[in-house]
């Protein structure tokens, strides 16, 4: 992915991030929550054709059953994923996009069911931005904290060094472990430049 491509795909995933719950506008179908989005494609024109689509985080159930399609095309294509593990990876990932991007209308079926399919018609960039805000989609389903204030961080940061594991990790979102292990390295780092 270019530069330029990831720094867009990070506001994407930044502007998600950023909304409060009712500036989703999620809908809930069969149990499961659907938010409006769209999926892009390049015309030679150079703009974006874009297509509105829901997207669905997918449940574990359904993140199996795409590992075992990506598994089985895989094998058909005569691949073995631990001698190719990104070129597995990128199977995976249109296996899970081809249950997570579904119409826009009820009953909000699959956007397009065959993973082959979806990887030949639209460009890899294109996945990948849908890729990225499938997973600021999941962050928000997190129901763990996702940010902390300093006192939070240096409480963590304590519990950490104490007990000398990274579990407590886990009780923590994705961005906020994040946040804290980048605070650890500022600190470690200045701490150690300031000695010098």
């Amino acid at each position: 992915m270019a530069l330029n491509e990831r720094s867009e795909t990070a506001a994407l995933v930044n502007a998600i991030l950023s909304k409060k719950w009712e500036e989703f506008e999620a809908m809930e179908f069969a149990e499961y929550l659907l938010f409006p989005d769209e999926i892009l494609k390049r015309k030679k024109d150079g703009s974006f054709e874009r297509t509105p689509v829901m997207l669905r985080v997918p449940r574990e159930h359904e993140t199996r059953k795409a590992r075992l399609s990506a598994r089985e095309w895989a094998a058909h294509e005569g691949l073995d994923p631990t001698l190719d593990p990104d070129c597995f990876d990128n199977m995976d990932t249109m296996c899970t996009l081809s249950v997570a991007i579904r119409n826009t209308t009820e009953p909000y079926e699959a956007f397009e069911p065959d993973p082959k399919r979806l990887e030949r018609v639209y460009d890899r960039p294109c996945l990948d931005a849908i890729w990225a805000k499938l997973g600021a989609y999941r962050s928000v389903l997190d129901p763990r904290p996702n940010s902390l204030n300093a006192d939070e961080t240096l409480a963590v940061i304590g519990v950490l060094a104490k007990t000398r594991n990274i579990a407590p990790l886990a009780a923590l979102g994705g961005e906020s472990q994040n946040n804290l292990i980048v605070t650890m390295a500022i600190e470690y780092v200045t701490s150690r430049t300031s000695k010098s």
